[in-house]
């Protein structure tokens, strides 16, 4: 079963291992109303637990308009990308990349999105060889689409695509 979230334009990730974190941002488009909301103004007739598990995406995840392969580096204008970004699957490609490019996504804090894996042992397996990135299971069509990606592993950051 999957469960899709859009709240104005605002894509959030969040995953059982997170559910106490606050949710990562990867785009804003500037059209979102925050709502203050006054502790007091809420009237809540049972406690509430923090003590609870939300799951955007469980597995398998299939994003049919991806597949491993090569990537022409090039130019975007995504200024509202607060965070890089990468695309993974359960693929032996995928794991080399992230092998050779653990370092650098490090150092750009980029998060990273699994859009083709099956089972909760590879996405465990995708998560050890990025040696403690974030790595999320996220259906990717509709970024592929926006971006005209055919292929991953990918990076995104606010200026480029690369492998």
């Amino acid at each position: 079963m999957r469960y899709q979230l859009t709240v104005c334009g605002v894509l959030l990730i969040s995953s059982p291992l997170l559910s106490m974190a606050e949710p990562v941002v990867l785009y804003d488009s500037g059209r979102t109303t925050r709502l203050p909301i006054q502790p007091q103004t809420l009237h809540l007739q049972t406690p509430v637990t923090a003590n609870f598990d939300v799951q955007i995406d469980t597995l398998p995840i299939k994003t049919p308009s991806l597949s491993p392969g090569n990537v022409v580096s090039r130019r975007i204008d995504r200024l509202y990308l607060d965070r890089p970004v990468f695309l993974v699957g359960a693929d032996p490609l995928s794991m080399h990349w992230l092998v050779l490019h653990q370092a650098q996504l490090k150092q750009l804090h980029a998060i990273g999105l699994a859009v083709n894996v099956e089972t909760q042992a590879q996405l465990q397996q995708l998560r050890k060889t990025a040696g403690g990135l974030e790595i999320h299971p996220l259906a990717g069509d509709a970024m592929a689409a926006q971006l005209a990606l055919q292929h991953y592993p990918v990076l995104i950051t606010a200026s480029r695509i690369e492998q």
